[in-house]
């Protein structure tokens, strides 16, 4: 929408690429850019090469936690690893990104969430990521905005949220300073191979040699590895958020409830979604590999809507001039930008409505579309690609990229610099994928 346009930061880039680096980075997303961000401080030289904006697409479209709250297990490590790095970016950089540690709640009406969340709590305290059991008195007593409508919850104290509108084109900028190259409005078309690995990247604008290649495009980077005839199930959702008007909560932290969720903004308003609600268009990729997201479906299914219409003719066309034509579709389209379901929106104000006094739909400022790029089993590939020897994923974050971007890039950075991350990455490989063993998808959110 042209509202959320105007309100993300925009970065002055180089109008070409380099001949030549280091790494080239595929894609100017939260991913991408905490990738060239790492390897730059480890002494590589970096170009990132984006199709439209630094940032543009679900990297400032996302609610902007950044959690280790109900994290999947395997990715446990990483989301703390993520967000001791959004406390410390600051300092680090002198960016304000934003962040603010306010901690994280959920609260919940539903008895078997509830058990779920104690597990979760068992099991991420033995890890080293504290967090706490709220009793029903204790959730209402702090969370039920003058109501009482919660048989309990959870909280982390050291989590919180950052600002998407500007966090990672701020963090694009002092990677830029750094001496990282980052070149906008210039599509990657295809990699560049010799001798069975990688030598670079053909954009719109010339070739860019390098030995290594990440890619780091969110939800195109399925069609992007299918070009070069490698299989990488990914399916999007469709996922609506929207800006509220000032209004005031009567506290600090993110919180999910059982039907929306929200945090506050430093403009007075809230951003403000249903919970883990999206839609699922059916379009080819969906036919390619909707088996292997079957148990993902089956756990999510009261949350996803599934819609037949024409993104399907769309997906088989931009396919068919890419693979056949030789016509990208990352020139024709630079900015994923969907329109939001204002029926999903509206529900979440009125939902909040029975909770906040004061609330409803009349308080909408503004509301925009995105779209997640997601996985089997809901954890990213963050991977080296075994056979094409140079080239490296950091995508699949399934709407967790914006809060695990920053441990993801530096984990990443570690394995192509140094051969071995500093965490373990064996959940998030790509061979996963691919080698026909049944995915177990994560319940959490």
């Amino acid at each position: 929408m042209q509202q959320l346009k105007q309100t993300l930061l925009r970065v002055d880039t180089a109008q070409s690429p380099p001949p030549s680096a280091d790494v080239v980075v595929i894609g100017a997303g939260a991913a991408g850019i905490a990738t060239a961000y790492e390897l730059t401080r480890l002494g590589a030289s970096v170009a990132v090469i984006e199709k439209g904006w630094v940032a543009a697409e679900q990297s400032s479209r996302n609610w902007g936690w950044c959690r280790t709250l109900g994290r999947d297990i395997r990715e446990l490590e990483m989301a703390k690893l993520s967000v001791d790095l959004w406390r410390h970016l600051k300092s680090e950089t002198g960016a304000d990104v934003g962040f603010r540690e306010t901690g994280v709640v959920f609260v919940t009406d539903n008895p078997k969430e509830l058990q779920t969340w104690e597990r979760w709590h068992g099991t991420a305290s033995a890890r080293g990521v504290p967090s706490k059991m709220l009793s029903a008195r204790e959730a209402n007593a702090t969370h039920a905005w003058g109501k009482s409508a919660w048989i309990g919850g959870i909280r982390t104290e050291r989590d919180g949220y950052a600002e998407p509108s500007r966090a990672i084109p701020l963090l694009a900028k002092h990677t830029q300073e750094q001496g990282a190259k980052i070149v906008q409005q210039c599509a990657v078309n295809e990699l560049l191979i010799e001798g069975g690995r990688i030598a670079g990247v053909q954009t719109e604008k010339g070739i860019v040699r390098a030995k290594q290649v990440v890619l780091a495009g969110g939800a195109w980077s399925s069609m992007f590895c299918r070009k070069h005839r490698l299989r990488l199930p990914i399916l999007q959702v469709h996922s609506s958020a929207s800006k509220s008007l000032q209004f005031d909560t009567g506290g600090r932290s993110p919180a999910r409830a059982t039907q929306f969720s929200f945090r506050d903004r430093e403009d007075g308003g809230l951003t403000l979604a249903k919970s883990g609600r999206g839609t699922m268009h059916v379009v080819p990729d969906l036919l390619r590999y909707g088996m292997k997201f079957r148990d993902l479906y089956q756990a999510r299914k009261a949350n996803v809507n599934v819609s037949l219409g024409r993104k399907f003719f769309a997906q088989l066309w931009d396919e068919f001039r890419y693979f056949y034509l030789n016509q990208s579709p990352y020139i024709r389209h630079r900015v994923l930008d969907p329109k939001p379901d204002m029926n999903l929106v509206r529900s979440a104000y009125e939902d909040a409505a029975a909770l906040f006094s004061g609330m409803g739909p009349n308080l909408i400022d503004r509301a925009w579309g995105g779209v997640i790029d997601n996985t089997p089993d809901g954890i990213p590939i963050i991977s080296d690609v075994a056979r094409l020897p140079g080239l490296f994923l950091c995508t699949g974050f399934s709407g967790h990229g914006f809060s695990s971007s920053l441990g993801a890039g530096r984990s990443l950075a570690q394995l192509m610099v140094h051969g071995r991350a500093e965490i373990a990455l064996d959940d998030f490989s790509y061979e996963r994928l691919i080698d026909g063993r049944r995915l177990q998808p994560s319940i959490l959110y």
